[in-house]
């Protein structure tokens, strides 16, 4: 299956959280593309995408391989490199990206220090450019809120060239499961759906700072913050 997409894959210098967030005129972009691993690194597979290389490439970066490594790697065992793109973030912010020469035009990729932009099938490559600079421009945010910055304006810039009915954001912080997990499918216009669900996501404390929630070193988390949300949800209050 061929999957027409525009992507970034970054790391955030500041909290250490890995994320996605992508978007495509085909369906579960959202359950083909990104994969992440806390701790480790992040890919994201597309154009002839194989799944083997997001779960190869985790492993890879578990191990303690680098962005590059890891990219050079996967291009070699793949015999269908020409027809794949993707790319990697590790756990020190260190991205690096393939792009295959069968890649359906517009194909191309941008690395910068901590992220990645890549995409096919799209009008040009300003919706990378676009992506970028967005992405470096919003520093101030925590990672969540950039990625879907620039996918926006990578939509705005063009995105793909058959329009898009699919989105996705994805984030993980210091635990295994994922921090935010944010999926649309079949929409006439995805981005601006991932983004009423943020906000929603947010209004429901989805957001909320990752020391308030459970880890293995302390699976009940925040103790005194359950202990208010219950109150609430017993009186029927919305938290």
């Amino acid at each position: 299956m061929y999957c027409g997409t525009f992507t970034i894959v970054a790391r955030c210098e500041r909290t250490g959280m890995l994320g996605i967030a992508v978007a495509s005129n085909d369906l579960a972009v959202g359950a083909h593309v990104p994969y992440l691993k806390a701790g480790a690194g992040t890919i994201a597979t597309q154009a002839f995408f194989n799944p083997l290389i997001g779960l190869e490439g985790l492993q890879l970066l578990e191990q303690g391989a680098g962005a590059e490594e890891t990219v050079a790697l996967l291009v070699q065992a793949d015999d269908g490199r020409d027809f794949r793109q993707f790319l990697v973030v590790d756990r020190l912010g260190q991205a690096a990206a393939h792009t295959g020469a069968e890649c359906i035009d517009w194909a191309g990729h941008l690395v910068r220090p901590g992220f990645a932009v890549a995409g096919t099938m799209l009008h040009s490559d300003e919706t990378l450019r676009a992506m970028a600079a967005t992405f470096t421009a919003n520093s101030r945010y925590d990672l969540p809120e950039r990625l879907l910055l620039a996918l926006e304006w990578g939509q705005a810039a063009g995105g793909d060239r058959r329009g898009c009915r699919a989105a996705a954001l994805c984030v993980v912080d210091r635990e295994d499961y994922r921090y935010l997990d944010l999926r649309v499918d079949d929409h006439a216009d995805p981005t601006r759906e991932l983004r009423r669900l943020f906000e929603q996501a947010r209004q429901q404390g989805l957001l909320d700072q990752p020391d308030g929630r459970p880890t293995r070193d302390n699976p009940i988390g925040n103790l005194t913050m359950l202990q208010q949300r219950a109150k609430l949800l017993r009186r029927g209050v919305g938290v």
